[in-house]
């Protein structure tokens, strides 16, 4: 056998074993992409799962935080209360006035 053909299939025979080097490398790659995205798709049906239950006892979880609240820190919902009541008395008061303003806005701009 000539010794270009001795260093043509020794080369071959490098290339191949880099090649399933390589391969060997992809394939334990892949392996931990696998296991990424698995606990991601994981952790979206857990999203998605908590957001139905959102959907479904919002109200519950509202009061149950409200409570939770109230008996945490008592002055501090009070306080809360007081802003929410003091701003609903004024957005009552208010939307009569602004209704007039609106009006007088469009009749100035003449809608």
């Amino acid at each position: 056998m000539p010794p270009e053909q001795v260093q043509l299939l020794l080369r071959k025979q490098r290339v191949q074993l880099r090649i399933a080097q390589q391969r060997v490398a992809c394939i334990g790659l892949l392996e931990e992409a696998e296991g990424l995205l698995s606990t991601a798709q994981r952790l979206r049906g857990l999203g998605a799962r908590s957001a139905d239950v959102l959907r479904e006892h919002g109200s519950a979880l509202g009061i149950a935080l409200g409570a939770l609240f109230v008996l945490w820190r008592p002055r501090g919902a009070l306080r809360w209360l007081r802003r929410g009541w003091m701003l609903w008395l004024g957005l009552r008061r208010g939307r009569g006035r602004l209704l007039v303003w609106a009006r007088l806005l469009s009749r100035l701009a003449g809608i």
